[in-house]
């Protein structure tokens, strides 16, 4: 059973590292923490399995086959119907960028999104980066939930104090206690020029013990500190409703421990 649980847990994290691009053997290896011959050999499988191909320069990928299971994964959950009217509808209202996360075991994944910026004054970023939990608004509304211990710990396997985004991208762990404090008290994480330079972003945590968080976000000049408190109260009233239809609540997952009020 633990050499089977193992290798699940190994085909696992190799998919998601091909889900993000395309990886050569030594790449892979050195993520994993695996010798080549292994890593080489789990990679004929999956590309047997039609989960993996290979790229005309000898590096892996996740298949189209692979996409599309998640894609009705995604159809058969509701998910699209039940979510989507909602983040259009605060779109609309604040005529920027919304965003809806999902925790997963590892933290935060985006899911969906809304365009609600006027044709010419778009920020859209990819959906399919990393949400830096340390950088990202909805990151800090996340940790803000959790024991400070917790939180660190997560901001940490996620790349705090050795990665820094941007130059106003937090690296002390004081400093990253001290945010999520401010969170906690006011109901809402901001990230003004963290995650991406010229870039503000305001979130909230959808749910008691949060399955989720809802953001606003678009360039600085249009998102100054007098804008955040209503942007705040739009996001708290949509994460109020998307809690009440969210699919994904029937199993806590892992690395939420939410601290006491």
């Amino acid at each position: 059973m633990r050499l089977v649980k193992g290798l699940l847990e190994r085909c696992t994290e190799m998919m998601e590292r091909l889900a993000a691009g395309p990886l050569g053997v030594s790449e892979l290896a050195a993520a994993l923490d695996m010798p080549k011959s292994a890593v080489h050999r789990l990679l004929q499988e999956l590309r047997r399995l039609a989960w993996v191909e290979q790229t005309s320069d000898g590096r892996y990928r996740a298949s189209l086959g692979f996409a599309l299971l998640g894609s009705r994964v995604m159809q058969a959950s509701g998910l699209p119907d039940q979510v989507q009217p909602l983040l259009d509808r605060l779109a609309a209202e604040t005529r920027e960028l919304v965003r809806l996360t999902i925790v997963t075991g590892k933290g935060l994944a985006w899911l969906a999104s809304a365009q609600g910026a006027p044709a010419g004054l778009v920020y859209a970023p990819e959906m399919a980066g990393p949400v830096r939990l340390f950088a990202t608004a909805n990151g800090k509304a996340l940790l803000a939930r959790m024991p400070a211990a917790d939180a660190l710990a997560l901001a940490r396997a996620d790349g705090f104090g050795t990665l820094r985004p941007t130059e106003r991208s937090l690296h002390d762990a004081a400093a990253l206690l001290a945010d999520l404090t401010a969170v906690r008290r006011r109901g809402y994480a901001i990230a003004d020029g963290e995650a991406e330079s010229g870039v503000t972003a305001v979130a909230v945590a959808i749910g008691n013990i949060p399955r989720g968080t809802v953001s606003v976000a678009g360039p600085s000049v249009r998102l100054p500190a007098s804008r955040h408190a209503a942007l705040a109260a739009s996001l708290t009233t949509t994460a109020a409703a998307l809690a009440n239809r969210f699919p994904f609540n029937t199993q806590q997952q892992e690395p939420i421990a939410c601290a006491s009020n």
